[in-house]
């Protein structure tokens, strides 16, 4: 069995709006930095934390037990023709996509056209979705303002320069190319897209020593079982209990392996957070993934065109009346005839948006039921290429389950020395609590420790 093909078909939310990776404020090296006498000189790097950004709370949405397709539908409908929702956890196609997040403002945008009363619009959140639901909007002619909390538009995708590479943050790839309206867009711009081929991947044991991926074949067998065994919206965690009881010692940490790069990394949370059904929603993307070799900059720039966007005012309460909404920022008050609120979900779940009158019970449900994942990145960049430069994916069996288990090489994308390692789940929580110096250490250990 080729790795990961038993998830074709299953979903397409297993992707990932930070499209493998996301980012909070970040850590980077002040100037050169050697960690380990095996590997060339650190000279930059930077340390994503979307769990603990404000403005994000988290990476992406999931399915969390009791809950399926349906709740992501409440949670987009609208109320009393005034408040619009958007964002990728409101995707019925492509949730915790970059493509579901843009498909959402525009359904978004259609819906407040098609029933809204007139009036001006205020969009809450400068991400994929506002930018989506803005654009749309201002070609049909209505007059839209952009609240931004952040002073920077992207939301969960976000480009910084590393030297003269530039490199994402949060959104990186684009997925099922053949049916995705970024692909458009980049094509519009003139934009090379590099594809990503999982299967060219080599795998390190935790001693850093190669190892087949056929010595893998019952643990991808038996998760295959696992997520095949059910579409309920039942909880995942007895079921992978029970396949861990099956396995000891190297077969184990082996099984841990793929739980977590098929799962976690896929969804931004363990099996033990997720529904059955939340590996099963969503519609397959076709046409294979890949990289913007520019990043996602020029896209988001491409977006915010003639957008009267305003960073640096966090919206703090929504009220609605007869006479419209007025939504409230640390700034101003904006009053209109709708409002399209797309800020992530784990936003709308701590409450630092009020709504006057409360949201309905089932949309008030919807929020709190679904789950929001974690997916961080370390983006390192050295003074030279110590890896096979021509192969896409490294995978270390990790002796702690799940702490860096993959670096995808991003030379095809920079053209210049830069590996990227994820965490997800459970690990990536818990290393939100690291310094940057221990997870810097922790980075560099793994990759000094494998034989290149």
């Amino acid at each position: 069995m080729r790795r990961r093909d038993f998830l074709t078909g299953l979903t397409a939310s297993a992707v990932g709006l930070t499209a493998c990776g996301s980012s909070a404020p970040t850590g980077r090296a002040s100037g050169p930095t050697s960690v380990r006498s095996t590997l060339p000189d650190l000279v930059d790097w930077r340390i994503t934390r979307w769990r603990a950004d404000p403005w994000a709370r988290g990476a992406y949405s999931y399915l969390a037990p009791g809950t399926s397709s349906t709740t992501r539908k409440t949670l987009a409908q609208p109320v009393d023709a005034r408040i619009f929702f958007a964002g990728e956890a409101t995707d019925l196609d492509h949730p915790a996509t970059v493509h579901g997040a843009l498909a959402s403002g525009r359904r978004a945008a259609a819906e407040v056209l098609a029933t809204a009363a007139p009036g001006p619009v205020v969009v809450v959140g400068a991400g994929v979705a506002g930018l989506g639901a803005a654009r749309d909007l201002v070609a049909a002619g209505r007059s839209v303002v952009v609240l931004e909390a952040r002073d920077r538009i992207g939301g969960r995708v976000w480009s910084v320069d590393m030297g003269d590479a530039v490199v994402d943050m949060g959104g990186s790839w684009l997925h099922g190319l053949r049916d995705n309206p970024v692909t458009g867009i980049t094509e519009s711009l003139g934009i090379e897209l590099v594809p990503t081929d999982y299967e060219d991947a080599l795998l390190f044991d935790s001693n850093g020593a190669p190892v087949p991926w056929v010595r893998l074949d019952d643990q991808y067998e038996a998760v295959k079982e696992l997520l095949d065994g059910s579409r309920s919206t039942g909880s995942m965690a007895t079921a992978v209990e029970q396949v861990r009881n099956n396995f000891s010692g190297d077969d184990r940490r082996f099984l841990e392996y793929v739980l977590s790069s098929e799962i976690d990394h896929w969804f931004a949370a363990g099996p033990e957070d997720l529904a059955f059904s939340g590996v099963h929603e969503g519609s397959w993307s076709r046409g294979g993934d890949a990289v913007p070799r520019t990043s996602y900059r020029p896209i988001i720039d491409w977006l915010a065109t003639d957008l009267d966007v305003r960073p640096g005012q966090p919206v703090r309460n929504i009220q609605t009346s007869l006479h419209g909404v007025t939504v409230t920022s640390d700034q101003d008050e904006h009053r209109g005839g709708a409002v399209v609120v797309t800020v992530p979900l784990g936003v709308l779940q701590a409450g630092t948006i009020h709504f006057q009158p409360a949201l309905p019970a089932p949309k008030a449900a919807a929020i709190d039921s679904l789950g929001m994942g974690v997916m961080d990145k370390v983006i390192l960049r050295f003074d030279e290429v110590f890896w096979d430069p021509e192969v896409d994916l490294f995978s270390h069996a990790s002796d702690s389950p799940g702490r860096f288990i993959e670096w995808y090489n991003a030379v095809p994308w920079t053209g210049r020395p830069v590996l990227v390692g994820f965490n997800a789940g459970r690990p990536a929580d818990e290393m939100e609590t690291w310094s940057d110096d221990e997870t810097l250490a922790a980075a560099l250990d793994v990759l000094g420790r494998i034989r290149w």
